[in-house]
């Protein structure tokens, strides 16, 4: 797609996640937190999760981050699950706590839209979205991944 800057994230060990969990707890005016996402063998790792693979994109000068789970996209990487994914897994998500520190974070502008995607089948994907939607940037994503070339959800 024109316009769309895009690449791998490999998530910088500074600053910590744990931080920037808590001050974005401190912003919502949130008085305790549960989880909150960390660094886990080269990608976004929360709670009980496998790791999420992190894509990085800009669009219109928006920071974007997209997470996806290897297993779903066939990638065979450290710590993704020899089998699927938990049915509900993304209805169930705590979208907020995995995504307002990430959100944050300088490496992607400071105010970044978090977008998590899970694969259904060719060319189906389900989308939760922390901020601004931008499917154009998922869908990018989506092809880099798969190679499907048109996705729906």
């Amino acid at each position: 797609m024109d316009g769309i800057f895009l690449e791998p994230w490999l998530p910088p060990a500074e600053p910590d996640l744990a931080r920037l969990a808590m001050e974005a707890a401190d912003d919502a005016g949130l008085g305790a937190l549960a989880a909150w996402p960390e660094w886990r063998k080269g990608g976004v790792g929360f709670l009980d999760l496998p790791p999420f693979l992190p894509w990085h994109g800009v669009l219109g000068g928006r920071h974007h981050l997209v997470l996806v789970q290897p297993r779903e996209v066939g990638a065979l990487v450290p710590g993704s699950r020899p089998a699927a994914m938990p049915s509900g897994w993304l209805d169930s998500l705590d979208l907020p706590a995995l995504a307002r520190p990430l959100a944050r974070h300088p490496g992607l502008g400071g105010q970044a839209s978090v977008h998590v995607v899970q694969l259904l089948g060719s060319g189906r994907a389900l989308v939760r979205t922390f901020g601004e939607a931008c499917p154009d940037l998922v869908t990018s994503v989506l092809q880099r991944l798969t190679g499907v070339a048109a996705w729906t959800w």
